[in-house]
């Protein structure tokens, strides 16, 4: 499979560098991203480089484009892949919430859109979960607060995150707002609404946590099979907003997609 990938932050790193050592069964022939010359190192120390281009041009070379560039970019890299009938891996998930335009725009181009499970687990057994009645999805995301710097919520709000001092809740709301309060910390919430009773149902809240060093995030979902209770810790990368199984959750998926035997639903 060829595969584009845009922008070139920690996980579209990740993932072409797992490329060129042989990790997933995938070719990655042309890359694009805002920034080239930070990047210029990086291209130049892997055996088999791939060509920069700009959005049109892995749009056109590629199979399959990857998104890895943030949510403002994820429209302009769906309506150039769709209307060349390519399918688009999207990492930014928030940016998908109420987009029913873009879905439709791959339906069109015969296009498909995926979400990799990113920095949580279980979103196998939510989906199955969500084929019968669900009560209730309720989400609590506990992030330390050099995690949470930066965000719109949090400048708006002139919150001093360094005199946080033990737990706090500072956002409680779904994942509608959440995205747009925390464009670079929540969208994992997206996926959990996606995968179950969608963003309006989905509650989530927000928990700057000074007493730890990894991203927290734990489900509850309440539905006709019953009570299910999902946490998982994850380790940040260089990048302190984003997990390590951010990017092995999409070498997991590349993998499956030439895989003869598929595990989960």
């Amino acid at each position: 499979m060829k595969l584009g990938v845009v922008g070139l932050g920690v996980i579209g790193k990740a993932v072409v560098k797992a490329a060129d050592e042989g990790k997933i069964p995938v070719d990655i022939p042309v890359v694009a991203t805002r920034t080239p010359e930070k990047v210029k190192g990086f291209l130049e120390a892997l055996e088999n480089p791939p060509r920069m281009t700009d959005l049109a041009g892995v749009a056109q070379e590629a199979e399959v484009v990857m998104e890895a560039s943030g949510g403002g970019t994820v429209e302009a890299i769906c309506h150039e892949s769709f209307a060349r009938g390519k399918d688009v891996i999207v990492n930014s998930v928030g940016a998908l919430l109420e987009r029913d335009d873009l879905i439709e725009a791959a339906k069109r181009g015969g296009s498909r859109i995926f979400i990799p499970s990113g920095a949580i687990i279980g979103l196998d057994g939510l989906k199955g979960a969500s084929a019968g009645s669900m009560e209730s999805v309720t989400m609590t995301t506990r992030k330390p607060p050099e995690s949470l710097k930066g965000a719109p919520y949090i400048e708006a709000r002139g919150i001093d995150l360094d005199a946080i001092d033990e737990p706090t809740v500072i956002f409680e709301g779904n994942p509608l707002e959440a995205c747009k309060a925390f464009p670079a910390n929540v969208n994992v919430s997206a996926a959990v609404s996606f995968a179950g009773i969608g963003p309006h149902r989905t509650k989530l809240r927000v928990v700057c946590d000074p007493t730890v060093n990894r991203n927290i995030h734990e489900v509850e979902a309440i539905g006709e099979f019953g009570r299910s209770f999902i946490r998982i810790e994850n380790v940040p990368s260089e990048n302190h907003r984003t997990g390590i199984l951010t990017y092995l959750s999409t070498f997991s998926f590349l993998r499956d997609r030439t895989s003869t035997l598929i595990v989960g639903t």
